[in-house]
């Protein structure tokens, strides 16, 4: 068997996007797709990611030399843990030591921000001024106790599953917090 990777990242940009008017992992930000600009930061921080994409965002991906190489695909108009469950099962023959969980929509936070929630070595959540956000880390045999081998469709909300065993982290990043859910989110995003 392969040795497994310390950690693994999974970017979720499987979602249509509704509120941003299209797949927020394609939104234009300064000329340029979202995803490059979260691929870039991620692959500055040396995190091996695998992106759990819609049909859609693969298929603009495609067309980039530069985009991620390593992508799982999931339904648009399933809910956002059959993309979890992709994107682990991705990793199952194979399986890291731990996986970070990041919503596409979730500017990548700075590096102390993944050491810190790693160190802990549990369910952790970053927070940030009292506020839970994002990426969450899940140790393997976490999600192989409670993610792998559930029905994707009726899988429970990511925040709920975890609720009982993270642990919150106290981190100075205000990216953890940041939803980009809406144009005016990102124009504000950006004026900071």
């Amino acid at each position: 068997m392969a040795r497994p990777d310390p950690v693994h990242l999974l970017v979720l940009a499987a979602g249509r996007g509704r509120r941003m008017g299209g797949p927020k992992a394609l939104m234009d930000v300064r000329g340029r797709p979202w995803w490059r600009r979260q691929h870039e930061a991620i692959t500055a921080m040396d995190l091996e990611a695998t992106w759990v994409v819609s049909p859609e965002v693969d298929g603009a991906m495609a067309d980039h030399a530069d985009a991620p190489q390593r992508r799982a695909r999931s339904s648009p108009d399933a809910p956002m843990f059959q993309s979890i469950l992709a994107g682990v099962e991705s990793l199952a023959d194979s399986p890291p030591v731990g996986v970070f969980i990041l919503p596409v929509d979730v500017p990548a936070p700075g590096a102390g921000v993944w050491r810190a929630l790693e160190a802990t070595g549990r369910v952790a959540v970053p927070r940030c001024a009292g506020r839970g956000g994002n990426p969450v880390f899940l140790p393997w045999s976490w999600v192989r106790a409670s993610i792998l081998g559930r029905a994707a469709g009726d899988g429970p909300r990511l925040d709920h599953l975890i609720a009982p065993d993270a642990m919150y982290v106290d981190v100075d990043d205000p990216s953890v917090v940041a939803n980009l859910n809406r144009p005016e989110d990102v124009a504000a995003w950006l004026a900071r």
